[in-house]
């Protein structure tokens, strides 16, 4: 029964030994408490970021199709399964395993947006079928603004696609999802005009619950699965051509919560119609449309636009030969985003395209002379450009040498280069690495000494090649041992940390055991052995996050911070591990590399032990003698992963120069920084 219908039929003395919620998010306190009174145990199942209660359906609200919502109106009143959460009451049972969807692709963009990859799916037979999967349609129509407030040419394309599906997919239920409930409407019109020319599928077009063919809004399928799932957006471009960022129940507070209802509704294939592409929505300072957008990009593109993160409004320049160059590509009219974050790497800017403002048409990369001589830079950057390439971005290097000693020339390969990339279709999909070359059209010397001349390793390079053009001499692609004080991140994978919890577990007999349950310490530690064996040295926040992790929590209290923490001083205590400063180490393992991140894991400053950042700054100072502060402390916190150079970061490497010094480990003259002698 519903809430409501419990209250209408049932007499108030009326008990249960068990009431139990469903879609508790949907579920308003007040209307949930007549029924919670007569059970002797309350289970509340849903989740939070999915539909919460609404006001759609009362009379006051009926209009949801209109153009303009207000963004600042909420509708996302307290749950009951906010309510109970929040008091601290129940026992919280997280749902990890995703179960529904038949191709991974149905899943992966919720996952990452809205659950931080914290749900473990399970990849299909099929990696590629016309069956599975997300597929992108773009229809011509046009969005009647103003009038009907729906989009007909869409619709007609959506039946297409219902006709096609039942055609080709006999097997298979169907439903359609639109974003407003005039779009729904439209498409069963269109849909019966579609049936009267083929009679013979009739029998497909059924109303049975949970099998049969549906069109609905969003606002009432959550609940609802099918093996496919059509899309339809609805709203587009006006009469006008206008497109404006206003998605009806979209627009507001808590609207991504619909639109992650929408994506997941589909077994084995999700098909997505609108009228325009994701990349020609500007970005916004509205999350929900922002998630719908990415979305748009994600069908159209696949799952390599999650590799890129979303614009930061506030994201400014990290050096004033950055801010120089901004200003120049933005004197020239062009839009350009500072910081953009793709794959874990930092883009030092991004053009966006003129036809589609949401789409990056070019990468820039301003590179200054510590980057040259810089043996990690260029070890890092063989990894960095790969994937970059692989993700189809075009990308531009500027050599700040270049941009100082001779800028007119420098301007005009870069305004070229911004022209050539803007005059492309901005919806083409790109290929990769060998359609997305690096534009560097200046002399390129390799080798030491090359701090004048600039450096840019080609990062699939085998073998060295000369190319000798006259009048100038161009060395290309080479074959470099990396530093051999450094290596990438190697981090302990969730899967083999519950996979350690699981088998200790069994060993001792316990079965269902939480991580704050006191018998639990034994296996509290052999997850967090396991984290240090293959995370050593790693700080004890992030042993906190890896044991946690094991056991699927989103976050880890003061009293699972502590029995975590006694836990550790009792392996230390036996000589299992030691402790280095805040970090924990296995016995007798020394210290011989400083790790770069991944596109996995990138570890916030405090997370990299000391003795990590110490190593990292002896060893950029024998490679770069005479290396000034500033650019020893920008050149480590590049190595590391973090684009900028804030307060915390500065402190903390400031502070590890200065006991370098003290220790008597590197030297400080007036010609810069030097190793000791004989060190």
């Amino acid at each position: 029964m519903s809430p409501l219908t419990v209250s209408q039929f049932l007499p108030p003395d009326f008990r249960f030994d068990v009431v139990i919620f469903d879609e508790a998010s949907q579920v308003l306190p007040q209307d949930a408490v007549n029924s919670v009174y007569r059970g002797n145990a309350l289970i509340v199942a849903g989740d939070q970021k999915q539909l919460p209660p609404t006001s759609f359906f009362s009379a006051a609200s009926e209009s949801d199709d209109d153009d303009e919502w207000d963004e600042d109106g909420s509708d996302g009143f307290e749950s009951v399964l906010d309510a109970c959460k929040a008091s601290g009451v129940l026992r919280g049972l997280p749902l990890l395993w995703h179960y529904r969807s038949r191709h991974e692709n149905l899943i992966a963009f919720s996952n990452h947006e809205f659950y931080d990859n914290s749900m473990m799916t399970f990849p299909g037979a099929l990696e590629q079928s016309p069956d599975v999967g997300v597929e992108f349609f773009k229809s011509d129509g046009v969005y009647d603004r103003g009038g009907r407030s729906n989009n007909p040419g869409e619709a007609a394309m959506v039946a297409q696609r219902v006709i096609h599906h039942f055609a080709t997919r006999p097997g298979r239920t169907l439903g359609v999802v639109a974003l407003s409930k005039a779009q729904a409407e439209a498409i069963e019109e269109a849909v019966q005009k579609a049936r009267a020319a083929r009679p013979d599928l009739d029998r497909f077009f059924t109303d049975d619950r949970l099998d049969g063919f549906f069109v609905k809004s969003l606002e009432t399928v959550q609940g609802d699965e099918r093996d496919v799932i059509i899309l339809s957006v609805g709203y587009g471009p006006d009469q006008q051509g206008k497109l404006r960022s206003t998605f009806g129940p979209i627009n507001r507070d808590g609207g991504w919560r619909r639109l992650n209802v929408a994506v997941t509704r589909a077994r084995r294939r999700m098909e997505v119609v609108t009228s325009f592409y994701g990349g020609d929505l500007p970005d916004s300072t509205n999350k929900s449309v922002q998630h719908l957008k990415r979305y748009l990009q994600y069908a159209q593109h696949g799952p390599q636009i999650l590799q890129t993160e979303a614009a930061d409004f506030d994201a400014e320049p990290e050096s004033p030969f950055e801010e120089e160059v901004l200003a120049v590509l933005r004197d020239w009219g062009y839009s350009v985003q500072p910081q953009v974050g793709v794959a874990g790497f930092r883009i030092d800017m991004a053009v966006r395209h003129p036809g589609a403002p949401g789409t990056y048409a070019l990468g820039i990369e301003c590179d200054g002379a510590m980057y040259h001589s810089s043996r990690a830079a260029r070890d890092r950057d063989r990894l960095r450009e790969s994937v970059l390439r692989d993700l189809g971005w075009k990308l531009h290097r500027i050599w700040g040498t270049d941009w100082y000693r001779n800028r007119r020339d420098a301007m005009a390969r870069l305004k070229a280069a911004v022209e050539a990339a803007c005059t492309e279709d901005p919806h083409e999909v790109r290929a990769g690495a060998a359609d997305a070359p690096v534009s560097s059209p200046e002399p390129v010397l390799f080798g030491e000494g090359a701090a004048e001349s600039g450096v840019f390793p080609a990062p699939a390079a085998s073998s060295a090649s000369v190319s000798v053009p006259s009048p100038r001499v161009e060395f290309v692609t080479v074959d470099e041992e990396p530093s051999a004080w450094s290596r990438e991140y190697e981090e302990a994978k969730t899967a083999e940390l519950r996979k350690v919890r699981t088998a200790s577990a069994r060993s001792r007999m316990l079965h269902r055991i939480e991580l704050q349950d006191p018998e639990a310490a034994d296996v509290v530690a052999d997850v967090a052995l396991h984290a240090i064996q293959v995370e050593g040295p790693i700080e004890e926040d992030l042993i906190f996050t890896r044991v946690r992790s094991a056991w699927g929590l989103a976050r880890s209290g003061q009293v699972v911070q502590g029995r975590i923490r006694q836990v550790l001083r009792d392996l230390v205590s036996k000589g299992t591990i030691v402790q280095i400063g805040t970090a924990y180490d296995r016995p007798g393992r020394a210290v011989e590399f400083a790790r770069t991140p991944t596109r996995w894991c990138e570890r916030r400053v405090a997370l990299v032990p000391a003795v990590e950042r110490q190593l990292a700054l002896r060893s950029v100072v024998e490679e770069q003698l005479g290396a000034q502060r500033e650019d020893l402390l920008r050149e480590v916190a590049r190595f590391f992963g973090w684009a900028r150079l804030g307060a915390d970061i500065r402190e903390v490497l400031t502070g590890d120069v200065d006991e370098l010094v003290e220790q008597g480990f590197v030297v400080e003259t007036d010609a810069g920084l030097m190793p000791a002698e004989g060190d």
